[in-house]
């Protein structure tokens, strides 16, 4: 081989060698040296497998001399054959055929993609990042949604939640010309629980009173914390105004929970008052004070623990 295709060969950035049909090295680059370790005068006049062993494999041989016979292109990947040199970084490996003077020769060619693999597994570490941090603004995410939409205490629908619940179900209301009843509860006699057993205590009556209203309310009835001891819920989709009664027999009759403070047994005791759209008011804030005012009646005409509806038509 002349100078010429020595120096060409030395100077590729690539490791070049250069096999003939007995697998035996003809040539070997300067760049082969410094990725192998192995001289060009080691390496020349000695069998592939012998110089790199991981070519010692059958499907190496055979794939060579299906090069040799047919002509055809062998590609074999870093991903794949990560120890086809003795060296820690990749190299994809290509084999192609060469003819010179009606002899047959193997060029094997020796990619460096290191980087590229480098890049690869940064790029699979940034996704996983993302991928957490992802995670991590979700549940932030769903965090700071039920801060901004529910009663920190009881676990209901505050009044930003049941304004925006409120407004469609009036909307959806008016455009089908149903029904949309309010109830309107106070928990009797809270100041003096308060005062007497403390706010810890006074805290855990409305926790109760919260899973009293929801387990007595239907699917898509909304419970929300109106302030205080204070609570609402909707009504929708029912068929008449005296379906409230279900709703309000049912939490009179399951709201006899009691706390047990230090063998103190305090009754709960809640007055409700009940209006309705379209009879009592066209948007929410009517409806409230109409159910406000029927609360008022039940607490005070009835003797507390009752409901009455707007009408004061009271049971």
């Amino acid at each position: 081989m002349n100078n010429l295709l020595n120096n060409v060969l030395n100077h590729i950035n690539e490791g070049i060698v250069i096999l003939d049909t007995n697998l035996e090295i003809y040539a070997w680059n300067r760049y082969m040296e410094v990725i192998t370790g192995i001289s060009r005068t080691t390496a020349k006049n000695n069998n592939i497998a012998t110089i790199l062993p991981a070519f010692n494999k059958n499907y190496f041989k055979k794939s060579m001399n299906d090069v040799i016979n047919s002509g055809c292109k062998m590609f074999f990947s870093a991903a794949m054959h990560r120890n086809l040199l003795d060296s820690k970084e990749y190299f994809n490996l290509k084999i192609s055929s060469l003819e010179s003077e009606n002899t047959k020769f193997l060029l094997l060619e020796f990619t460096n993609v290191t980087n590229q693999f480098v890049q690869i597994k940064r790029l699979k570490e940034y996704v996983s990042e993302l991928s957490t941090v992802n995670k991590k603004l979700k549940e932030k995410e769903k965090v700071i949604k039920k801060l901004a939409y529910y009663d920190e205490l009881t676990g209901v629908a505050n009044r930003t939640l049941f304004y925006e619940l409120a407004h469609r179900f009036m909307d959806n209301a008016k455009r089908n010309n149903s029904i949309l009843g309010l109830m309107f509860i106070d928990v009797d006699d809270f100041k003096n629980i308060n005062d007497t057993y403390g706010h810890e205590v006074g805290d855990k009556v409305l926790i109760q009173v919260a899973d009293i209203l929801k387990k007595a309310t239907r699917k898509n009835d909304v419970v929300a914390r109106h302030g205080g001891d204070e609570f609402l819920i909707l009504l929708p989709f029912i068929q008449n105004s005296s379906n409230y009664k279900i709703i309000a027999t049912r939490i009179i009759n399951t709201k006899n929970s009691i706390i047990d403070n230090e063998g103190n047994k305090i009754n709960i005791s809640l007055s409700m008052g009940i209006s309705f759209y379209p009879t009592d008011g066209n948007d929410i804030d009517k409806l409230i004070a109409k159910a406000d005012k029927a609360m008022y009646i039940a607490k005070g005409r009835r003797g507390r623990d009752n409901y009455c509806c707007s009408a004061c038509i009271c049971p």
